[in-house]
């Protein structure tokens, strides 16, 4: 596996932990309200957890494509490899 298929692959995994895992029958491990985590009961603290987590997630997954498109076999329009054609300005 290459760079960006691998990144897809561990996010598409860890979010389908992420909703087994905060979902029934699998929440029920982080299910009590003791102790407590920075003043959260312990389940609430792991579903912050685990959606924090996931925008890291998501944001490496973002970097990754990002350099993908911006260093792969693919230009932009006008033929320049390594331009956003999101940024909209002169280059």
């Amino acid at each position: 596996m290459n760079g960006p298929k691998l990144v897809r692959a561990v996010v598409t995994i860890y979010f389908v932990l992420f909703l087994i895992f905060v979902t029934w029958p699998g929440f029920v491990p982080f299910n009590r309200p003791l102790p407590l985590v920075l003043g959260l009961p312990f389940n609430m603290a792991a579903i912050g957890l685990w959606v924090g987590f996931g925008a890291v997630v998501l944001f490496v997954l973002d970097r990754s494509e990002e350099r993908n498109r911006a260093g792969g076999p693919e230009a932009d329009a006008r033929g320049r490899p390594g331009q956003d054609s999101r940024a909209g300005g002169a280059g």
